[in-house]
C-alpha cells in the first residue's frame, strides 16, 4: 500500500509540474505575441508576387546532412537548406559556412534521401551571390528529382541574385531590410523606414519577406497583410513553447511559412 501510494504521488507531482510548465510556457508565448507601440500609421498594401505554400507552413530548419534529411522526413513536409559555394562562381554545397564545406554535402545527396523529394517544400537561404549558372545548377537538379519549380523557395538580400530570382519568375524569400526594428520610439525614423522597406519590396516583388520572430511583431504592425517567412531557431531544445508559436503563427494567413529548430538530428 505504501509502494502504491508512492506511485500515485510521483505521478500527480509529474501531472502537476507538467501543467504548471505548460500554463507558464502557453502565457510567455502569449506574451511574445504582444503588439508593438506603433508610431506610424499600418500600410495594408502588400507589394509580393502571387504565390501559396506548397506543402504546409512549417518548416525544419539547417536540413544540410544526409542523416538529418532522412531522419526528419517522415515529420516535416517543409525543409530549409543553405546553399554555399566552395568559391566565388564554383561548385555548389549544402553548408551553412565555410567550417561545414568539407563534408561535401550536394543538393542531390539531400533530394536522394528522401523516399518522395517532390512533396516537400524547400526554403534555400542562399549564403553567396549566385551566377546564372548556378542558380541553373539547383533548378537542374531539382528538375531530376521532378521537384517543381514552386516547391523551391529562395532566400536572398536585395542585389543582383534576387534580381536574377525575381526575372525568372521564382519564388523569393526577401531578406527584410537591415534595422527595420530598430526605429528608436522616433516616428519621423519609422515612416523613413517603412518607405524603404515600401520601396525594395515594390522593387523586387518577393513571395514573402524573410524575418527572425524577434521583428515580427514589427512587421505585423506596420504590414500587416505583406507575406511572411518567418524564422524561430534560438534553440535545438525540446520546448512547448515551439508547439505553441507554431499553432499562433498558423493562425496568422500573412505568415505563410514558419521555421523552426528541433533537438533531434
Amino acid at each position: 500500500m505504501k509502494k502504491y501510494k508512492l506511485t500515485v504521488f510521483a505521478v500527480l507531482t509529474a501531472l502537476f509540474s507538467f501543467g504548471a510548465y505548460a500554463a507558464f510556457m502557453y502565457v510567455y508565448t502569449e506574451s511574445k505575441f504582444a503588439p508593438v507601440r506603433l508610431f506610424a500609421d499600418p500600410l495594408q498594401n502588400a507589394p509580393s508576387s502571387a504565390w501559396q505554400p506548397a506543402s504546409g507552413q512549417l518548416f525544419i530548419h539547417q536540413v544540410n546532412t544526409v542523416r538529418r534529411a532522412k531522419n526528419k522526413d517522415a515529420r516535416y513536409s517543409g525543409y530549409e537548406l543553405d546553399i554555399l559555394p566552395a568559391e566565388e562562381g564554383g561548385e555548389l554545397f549544402v553548408a551553412h559556412d565555410p567550417a561545414a564545406l568539407p563534408a561535401k554535402v550536394k543538393l542531390a545527396d539531400i533530394f536522394a534521401a528522401l523516399q518522395r523529394p517532390q512533396d516537400k517544400t524547400y526554403w534555400l537561404d542562399l549564403k553567396a551571390e549566385l551566377t546564372p549558372a548556378q542558380l541553373g545548377e539547383i533548378l537542374q537538379t531539382a528538375e531530376h528529382f521532378n521537384i517543381p519549380r514552386t516547391n523551391l523557395l529562395f532566400e536572398a538580400p536585395a542585389g543582383p541574385t534576387a534580381k536574377m530570382i525575381q526575372k525568372k519568375g521564382l519564388s523569393l524569400l526577401l531578406q527584410i531590410p537591415e534595422g527595420f526594428d530598430q526605429d528608436g520610439k522616433d516616428p519621423k525614423r519609422r515612416n523613413e523606414i517603412n518607405r524603404e522597406a515600401l520601396a525594395e519590396w515594390e522593387e523586387y516583388r518577393p513571395a514573402a519577406v524573410s524575418a527572425s520572430f524577434g521583428k515580427y511583431s514589427f512587421l505585423r504592425g506596420y504590414f500587416p497583410n505583406m507575406p511572411k517567412a518567418v524564422y524561430y531557431s534560438a534553440t535545438r531544445r525540446p520546448s512547448l513553447k515551439k508547439t505553441f508559436m507554431a499553432r499562433r503563427m498558423q493562425e496568422d494567413p500573412s505568415v505563410k511559412v514558419f521555421l523552426i529548430d528541433e533537438y533531434t538530428w
